[in-house]
């Protein structure tokens, strides 16, 4: 291994491709795209949420966001509601099919973490985590 291999940037840059590689497969395994995998999150953490905002929240200009959900729709992991008290917005909502999709997921994720993981124990893998938070934080302006 030559200095450039040992180097930081080079490693981070390298095992990003390979985590990139790997979270790929396992998304098209699950026969989703990294936007529709996000906006499944998304709701999961939140809970429904309005059409905007969720384009907002997933950093998704709110045209683009449509196909998106059209598709998850269309596989019954998403629903859209009129809103309450606005009929001309709409709310998206998990179905029950998309919950115990993103809880399948998380699952087979996890498992996929650990196999991508696998040199490190625990205590070095929260060591890493919290670093690359660290680092993460200080490049990326905190949402607001």
């Amino acid at each position: 291994m030559s200095d450039f291999e040992r180097g930081t940037g080079f490693l981070l840059a390298r095992l990003g491709s390979l985590a990139a590689r790997s979270w790929a497969a396992f998304l098209t395994g699950h026969d989703l795209t990294q936007a529709q995998y996000v906006v499944l999150a998304t709701l999961g953490a939140q809970g429904p949420v309005g059409q905007r905002r969720l384009a907002e929240l997933v950093a998704v200009d709110a045209r683009n966001i449509v196909p998106v959900l059209d598709s998850l729709a269309a596989r019954g992991l998403v629903e859209r509601r009129t809103h309450e008290t606005d009929r001309r917005r709409r709310t998206v909502a998990l179905t029950e099919g998309g919950n115990a999709l993103l809880g399948a997921l998380a699952v087979t994720a996890a498992a996929e973490q650990d196999r991508f993981l696998h040199a490190l124990d625990r205590r070095e893998r929260e060591r890493l985590n919290h670093l690359l938070r660290a680092l993460y934080a200080s490049h990326v302006p905190a949402p607001g």
